[in-house]
């Protein structure tokens, strides 16, 4: 069964399409004589994923990680810029409109003990999706040409993660970790969506199982043709899954490349902090870059470079001149003054 789809430009292969986009918080104001705090969460990311390809955002706790991804999925409203999916501005989108664009993007989420309704079957988890989404579909018990057509989509997408047809009628309490994520991966397929933003699919799961998961995401991608954003802090995933990677740092991208000129060389000294920082068997003693202080405050934005205060490599020019993101190599971009 087919989702409605949005009309994609004929002239962009990009699924998604993120533009300026900037997410600012305001916290609750601590005293009647001290202004409200703002938390600078996302400021000012652009990027694409073009059809059937793989994105993979990596990068510290708290640098913007799954806010941009609830705005990707437009659970949350951005402060300002757009996110397109297939050519459509979402906030731009009548709520009608919307309601039938959903089907053409979803998300996995991190933890399959959490994401699936304990007091609901297997069947009635992968199919609500398309209850929700797809017009004219609902709670019906008759034959009708809907109900039909929901019980084979339902049974298809059980198939085409590794589920078995006996296994619609159980609940979550009934399998394995490694099975539930199974079943939301088949709540995310059901409506043969475009996107998927999968945010740390595998970081709940035992290490055993999370190549499992892993190949199922990549042959799923074969067999339907889904784009992936996938968000990780473990960079053996993204390096096992994506074909391309951004990194973030303090709401920002600080570098974006290919998996293959990411991994081979990385460009900005945060990146190379973060491949530093990953154990090699048989590296033997090897000099490790030591970052000084911690990730810095999210609620004031640095004249500069936000990494310059942590970055071995800062000059004066970094605390007062901000980087651009810009091309350093053949579709290898960085922030970085020195890159």
């Amino acid at each position: 069964m087919n989702g409605p789809v949005l009309n994609a430009p004929e002239d962009s292969e990009a699924v998604l399409r993120v533009e300026g986009l900037q997410r600012h918080f305001t916290l609750p104001r601590e005293s009647l004589f001290r202004a409200p705090e703002t938390v600078y969460a996302l400021n000012g990311v652009d990027l694409s994923i073009r059809r059937g390809r793989s994105l993979g955002v990596v990068g510290e706790s708290g640098c913007g990680k799954s806010t941009l991804a609830r705005l990707c999925m437009a659970l949350d409203t951005p402060t300002a810029g757009r996110v397109e999916i297939l050519g459509q501005d979402l906030a731009r989108l009548p709520a009608r409109e919307m309601r039938r664009a959903r089907a053409q993007f979803q998300m996995v989420f991190q933890d399959p003990y959490g994401s699936l309704d304990p007091r609901h079957t297997v069947r009635r988890i992968v199919g609500e999706t398309m209850d929700a989404l797809v017009p004219g579909n609902g709670n019906s018990n008759g034959k009708s040409g809907r109900s039909i057509e929901r019980e084979e989509a339902v049974g298809l997408a059980i198939d085409a993660v590794g589920l078995r047809a006996n296994d619609l009628d159980k609940y979550p309490h009934e399998f394995s970790g490694g099975q539930r994520q199974r079943i939301a991966i088949a709540r995310a397929l059901v409506t043969r969506p475009s996107l998927i933003v999968a945010d740390e699919p595998v970081s709940a799961l035992d290490v055993s199982v999370q190549a499992q998961v892993l190949n199922l995401m990549q042959e799923l991608q074969q067999d339907f043709g889904v784009t992936y954003m996938l968000i990780s802090h473990d960079l053996g995933v993204v390096d096992y899954v994506c074909d391309e990677v951004a990194v973030m740092y303090l709401g920002r991208i600080v570098e974006r490349a290919s998996r293959r000129q990411l991994f081979a060389k990385p460009a900005h000294p945060y990146t190379q902090a973060l491949f530093d920082a990953v154990p090699r068997i048989g590296a033997g003693r090897r000099r490790r870059t030591t970052l000084p202080g911690n990730v810095g405050s999210q609620t004031r934005q640095a004249a500069g470079c936000a990494f310059a205060d942590r970055c071995p490599k800062a000059q004066s020019r970094c605390t007062g001149e901000a980087p651009e993101l810009r091309k350093i190599d053949n579709g290898h971009m960085a922030s970085c003054h020195f890159a």
